[in-house]
């Protein structure tokens, strides 16, 4: 079962996202702000969902710190005003406009977010691997 950490500091929004995650079979840990969110976060966390805008650490900090402790971690930006291009610099794997149009828009979004997180973590392994067989290559000449 994926795991989610959901963040947000508006209880009615984090109980919407738990609702809707739960009903869709995901295992779902809350917090209320960056803080709660990082003593929280484990490897055990598969997708972070956390709202832009937190009180005591920006929810951008969030994402950042815990993509620092754990690189595989897909992590979904939630915010009322999205600066795609801005969010695009953090290597977020997806973003949500809030208010959400539909309660599938969500999960949609994290399903989405965690392909584009294999996809680019299946992609560095090959370049990885390029780069391993070009160096055996050049020692062979």
């Amino acid at each position: 079962m994926v795991r989610v950490l959901a963040v947000d500091d508006d209880p009615e929004v984090l109980r919407l996202v738990e609702k809707v995650l739960r009903h869709s079979g995901y295992d779902v840990v809350m917090a209320v702000d960056g803080k709660d969110a990082l003593s929280k976060l484990d490897a055990s966390i598969d997708v972070l969902v956390c709202d832009k805008n937190l009180p005591q650490m920006q929810g951008t900090q969030v994402v950042l710190e815990a993509r620092q402790r754990y690189p595989k971690l897909t992590t979904v930006l939630m915010t009322a005003a999205p600066e795609a291009l801005a969010l695009a610099q953090l290597g977020l794997d997806g973003y949500l406009a809030k208010p959400f149009r539909t309660n599938a828009m969500l999960v949609q979004t994290i399903e989405m977010a965690r392909e584009r997180r294999q996809s680019a973590l299946q992609r560095e392994q090959l370049e990885s691997q390029l780069a391993a067989t070009r160096e055996q290559l050049q020692k062979h000449r």
